[in-house]
């Protein structure tokens, strides 16, 4: 296995974390992401980057014209998503606004969703709205909200919201298509590649799963393939495996702590409309002065893999054993 260059590590992570990488240098463009565009354009890294991750889980990037995309995810498949992303794409592709300009390519936020509401009549536009922010602003990263400044005589109106459009959209475009397209095409994968698509998707792999024995048997050869990233670390526990991201700090934050106790407290598992109540009840124990926000509760169960749902019921996970609970007048994890 050779050794991954330094830009082209932050390609790969870039591609795990936003599932894109795009070519178009701009006045927002750090000097090192110029410098791993830059090095994209040599074949030589192109050829190391799709060895490394077809190697890994058995997928490598779609390339258009040095634009990437890589979606290794059985989520992305969801038929309800990839109705929105296609509709979504379609919109903006055929936006009058967006036509022969490469300097303003701002985007109404309205307009756009009611360009996918014709598409997909079966979601409302506020479910609409979300899903194109959770696929296009927060994941993929190809809309940047952009809101016009407010006048002294504009505060009793409603303020227009706007997205400001990547200039690589049409090339990211036509690399899903095609990533989606041979998504339906999936070749047989290797058992290495099993767990490790596992570890990249959700983080852990419990030793109740079927992949467990093949990942106990090559744990020294996947944690080399991931040490490749300079970011990740594989951790095995006696009933876990876990990828050790570097990039991710432990969080002190009090949601994450609440969630901790809710994990501990599931047992075998809870049905998920009690999820909200125990909430409540954890962190009245752990932080009982504290004005809880459930849905960061919620989020810091599933974003840390301490807990998942299943056949209706909310289950903890293996790695809420990593984490021991002291109470303090401030209540810690």
């Amino acid at each position: 296995m050779s050794d991954l260059h330094g830009t082209e590590q932050l390609i790969i992570n870039e591609l795990f974390d936003h599932s894109i990488f795009t070519s178009t240098i701009t006045d927002r463009t750090t000097q090192v992401m110029a410098d791993a565009i830059n090095a994209l354009k040599r074949p030589a890294a192109q050829q190391r980057i799709n060895a490394f991750l077809d190697d890994l889980v058995g997928l490598a990037p779609t390339n258009f014209q040095e634009n990437l995309v890589f979606l290794p995810g059985e989520k992305w498949l969801a038929p309800e998503t990839v109705h929105v992303l296609l509709a979504t794409l379609k919109a903006i592709i055929n936006l009058p606004e967006l036509q022969n300009t490469q300097l303003d390519r701002v985007v109404a936020v309205r307009t756009v969703v009611r360009q996918v509401h014709s598409e997909v009549v079966d979601l409302d536009e506020k479910e609409i709205r979300r899903q194109i922010i959770d696929l296009f602003v927060n994941r993929l990263g190809l809309f940047l909200e952009d809101e016009p400044e407010q006048g002294p005589d504009d505060q009793a109106q409603e303020v227009e919201e706007y997205w400001d459009v990547s200039p690589d959209f049409n090339f990211i475009a036509q690399c899903l298509v095609n990533q989606l397209q041979a998504a339906a095409d999936v070749k047989e994968l290797t058992s290495l590649q099993r767990i490790n698509r596992a570890l990249l998707n959700q983080r852990y792999v419990a030793a109740s799963s079927r992949l467990w024995p093949e990942l106990v048997a090559h744990k020294e050869t996947i944690a080399a393939q991931w040490r490749q990233t300079n970011r990740f670390d594989l951790e095995c526990g006696d009933d876990y495996a876990l990828l050790l991201d570097r990039k991710r700090t432990p969080s002190t934050a009090k949601p994450f702590v609440i969630a901790v106790g809710v994990a501990r407290s599931l047992g075998v598992g809870i049905p998920s409309n009690q999820l909200t109540t125990r909430i409540h009840k954890i962190a009245e124990q752990v932080l009982p002065e504290y004005p809880i926000n459930v849905s960061l509760v919620k989020e810091a169960l599933h974003d840390n893999a301490l807990a998942r749902e299943q056949d209706g019921y909310v289950i903890a996970t293996p790695l809420v054993h990593r984490f021991v609970m002291r109470t303090a007048d401030e209540g810690e994890a």
